[in-house]
């Protein structure tokens, strides 16, 4: 479960800024709001903004995070760390390290972890982990932070005090032999907490973390239709090659329309006989044949992208988890997302205290029926320093926003910012269209 998610110098965002999940004052929809660890935590939240105001960054930060933790160290191969050095703010003077910090709750712990990042901005060199931080938060009424240890660029520090001790379960004395050790071996490119920490100090602990990002985080930043081929049976498929849906996924499907043809995942058995990549197919019936085709090359665009957000669902609901979404409702219907939030919002359905987090441009959901001021976020970027900024509607005065106020009316007459004000008509109004000499078109 998300508390706080904090990061810098990432894209557009120069400042450190926080996207809370933490609730306000606000006094309706209470019954929307997730009672955990003595905090009421939001369940769901939308971002508006123009584009490129910096809204798919938040997202895009968070998957680059989610990678540089599971990998263990910058010098993975993986999409979203290969081009690290594109990331830094383009416009700062100086090179000053990324950072990256999440505040959440894992079964009963609550944890901070946090690090910095240097490297060289539009330059391939050397990358450095030169801050890394790990605290767990007591959940009593003083919700003390208990530090665990401590990294900077050159040194590594695990707490001795008594709290921190008897979180790792370790014996002071020989502590202090194992930091010696680590800190002569201490790499600058590798985290501590997945590697030396984990294998050495307290698997427990670091699972919680890594747990967390592998199986409670699922961030989408992009979602792309991939090749497919075409493949016909003349006989019945064996049902153990397929994945069946069950009646949760199949209410997708049924809200979709999807229409008389059956859907689910195929096997490809690969070489090593206890595994298997699975593709979406859609099943059709023909002239007493099955013919199986892949989804992508037979749905829609929005169907395809429900069922996408369709396979994680469950277990969201199941077991807790985040799901943070670039354009989640794109291309899909609002009444269907809206029925998506409609759950997720209700805690007699929502048990396991799921979190949906995702960016759009539809202002349908500016309603107080079904966000709390603090729920609706907001991206703008500064026409002069090119600084992207987060803030929410609840950040308002009370007398500029209250629930008896149209938010969707209020949004596109420009009172919440987050709107792009483009006059397009200038572009043809010069030369009546004609090309221009020095290579123009």
């Amino acid at each position: 479960m998300l508390v706080n998610y904090r990061f810098s110098n990432f894209r557009s965002f120069k400042e450190l800024t926080t996207l809370s999940m933490v609730a306000g004052r606000q006094t309706t929809l209470r019954e929307n709001l997730i009672r955990k660890h003595g905090l009421r935590i939001l369940p769901s939240a939308s971002i508006y903004g123009a584009n490129a105001s910096g809204k798919s960054n938040i997202i895009m930060s968070l998957a680059v995070m989610k990678d540089i933790v599971l990998s263990g160290t910058l010098e993975a191969s993986a999409p979203n760390l290969n081009n690290l050095e594109l990331y830094p703010f383009a416009y700062n003077d100086e090179d000053v390290p990324m950072r990256f910090e999440i505040d959440f709750i894992h079964q009963d712990k609550r944890i901070e972890y946090a690090f910095e990042i240097s490297l060289k901005k539009f330059k391939k060199g050397s990358r450095k982990i030169v801050f890394e931080c790990l605290s767990v938060i007591d959940k009593s009424e003083e919700k003390k932070k208990i530090k665990i240890f401590v990294r900077d660029e050159h040194e590594l520090r695990i707490m001795k005090d008594k709290q921190a001790l008897k979180m790792i379960e370790f014996n002071g004395k020989l502590l202090k032999e194992f930091e010696k050790k680590i800190n002569e071996n201490l790499d600058p490119a590798e985290l501590f907490l997945p590697r030396a920490f984990k294998s050495t100090i307290n698997n427990e602990l670091a699972e919680s973390v890594l747990h967390f990002f592998k199986e409670e985080l699922v961030v989408v930043s992009d979602f792309t239709l991939k090749k497919a081929n075409l493949t016909f049976s003349t006989e019945e498929q064996p049902k153990k090659d397929f994945f069946l849906w069950n009646k949760i996924l199949e209410g997708f499907v049924k809200s979709a329309d999807f229409g008389p043809q059956n859907i689910a995942f195929k096997s490809n058995k690969s070489e090593n006989e206890n595994s298997a990549d699975m593709e979406l197919v859609s099943i059709y019936r023909h002239n007493n044949q099955t013919v199986v085709i892949p989804a992508e090359l037979m749905e829609s665009r929005g169907t395809l992208k429900l069922l996408d957000f369709a396979i994680p669902f469950e277990k969201l609901f199941k077991s807790g988890g985040v799901f943070v979404l670039d354009e989640f409702d794109a291309a899909i219907h609002p009444e269907l997302i809206k029925g998506i939030l409609a759950l997720f919002n209700d805690v007699e359905i929502n048990k396991a205290g799921a979190q949906l987090i995702f960016t759009t441009h539809n202002p349908i959901y500016l309603n107080y029926k079904i966000f709390r001021r603090d729920q609706i976020r907001f991206v703008e970027k500064d026409q002069d320093t090119f600084e992207s900024a987060i803030y929410s509607l609840a950040d308002f005065g009370s007398e500029e926003v209250r629930n008896d106020h149209n938010f969707l009316i209020n949004y596109f007459k420009g009172n919440y910012g987050a709107l792009p004000f483009i006059d397009f008509t200038k572009l043809l109004s010069q030369g009546n269209g004609e090309g221009e000499e020095d290579g123009a078109l």
